[in-house]
């Protein structure tokens, strides 16, 4: 009997130290690419070292608790946002958590928004003094060209290193972003009759004209209609573009400007576009849905309602609006 429990002892401490070996000191994995975390203030180490498992940047928490046990780390790691590579070894994740967010930090682009915006954005996050990416969009050179830069700013998530972020490097990255997403599409644009120019800046309009994804092919089917048929596009926000107020409500006044993004008053589509549109608002831009309506609206719980003709846009304003 005793011999079985020192074999059941020494296996059990085989198996432990296996298990301490194989990530003890060893990188996580090949893989170079990034995740963002956010360690909760005041969460103990085995929360923390959960978190860590759930992103896949360690392979066993348990040791990675011990590790930092071991090493008096327990109470030492920061609380907030991080990014991290996947290749680190536990010594170099725990002098992240307990040093700073490491080189890069992550910046988010929402859907939908501005170059303006953009601008607002980076300077907030003391990338950037206010207005300078703004300037650089419309003056700096760059490899390649288009009409206007306003609608090929891809939104997504990018992680960017303070220290040598460079305003030119980053409108490139968000321009070839946005070309590497509409690559799989380029024989469809190519049989649409329309150039990218026009997608792109019907996209921005519907971008900002819908809630959720699943109206935007109708929507778009509704703009493109408008324009096929002589109807002005009466999209208010390309007035909200132009005003830069994305907020305030809009008064009778704001329309009765003779400006060529007022599309209450003229016929066709802006100038430019009027925001930087998601992946699923240039499709839905490239695959309009044909449909029996001209009109929509949204009511004040984002609901959308739409019309066959004015007076049934109309009946839906008094209906839903007033």
């Amino acid at each position: 009997m005793k011999k079985f429990i020192l074999l059941v002892i020494l296996f059990i401490g085989l198996y432990f130290a296996a298990r301490i070996g194989m990530v003890w000191d060893r990188p996580n994995s090949d893989l170079t690419s990034r995740v963002s975390i956010e360690i909760p203030k005041g969460a103990p180490l085995s929360e923390i070292a959960e978190i860590l498992s759930d992103k896949d940047l360690i392979r066993d928490a348990w040791v990675f608790t011990l590790f930092a046990r071991w090493n008096g780390l327990a109470s030492e790691f920061q609380a907030g946002e991080f990014v991290i590579q996947r290749n680190l070894t536990f010594a170099e994740i725990a002098d992240v958590l307990q040093h700073g967010k490491g080189e890069e930090i992550k910046i988010t682009i929402p859907e939908g928004y501005t170059i303006a915006q953009i601008d607002d954005l980076l300077a907030k996050r003391s990338l950037i003094q206010e207005g300078e990416f703004t300037k650089c969009a419309n003056f700096c050179e760059f490899s390649f060209s288009v009409p206007s830069l306003e609608g090929y700013m891809y939104p997504s998530t990018y992680f960017v290193n303070p220290k040598t972020f460079s305003v030119r490097s980053f409108i490139s990255r968000l321009y070839n972003t946005f070309q590497v997403q509409i690559a799989p599409l380029q024989n469809d644009i190519a049989e649409s009759g329309k150039t990218l120019n026009q997608l792109v800046i019907m996209a921005s309009m519907i971008e900002r004209e819908t809630i959720t994804e699943e109206e935007m092919p109708v929507v778009s089917g509704i703009l493109w209609k408008r324009i096929r048929e002589g109807m002005q596009l009466g999209v208010d926000a390309t007035t909200r573009y132009e005003l830069n107020d994305w907020k305030r409500p809009l008064y009778t006044e704001d329309f009765e400007k003779d400006s060529p993004y007022n599309t209450r008053r003229n016929y066709g589509l802006p100038p430019t576009a009027i925001s930087n549109p998601s992946l699923p608002a240039f499709k839905a831009a490239l695959f309009p849905q044909n449909t029996e309506y001209y009109y929509y609206l949204h009511d004040m719980t984002g609901q959308v309602h739409y019309a066959r003709d004015l007076d049934g846009h109309v009946q839906n304003k008094e209906k839903y609006l007033y």
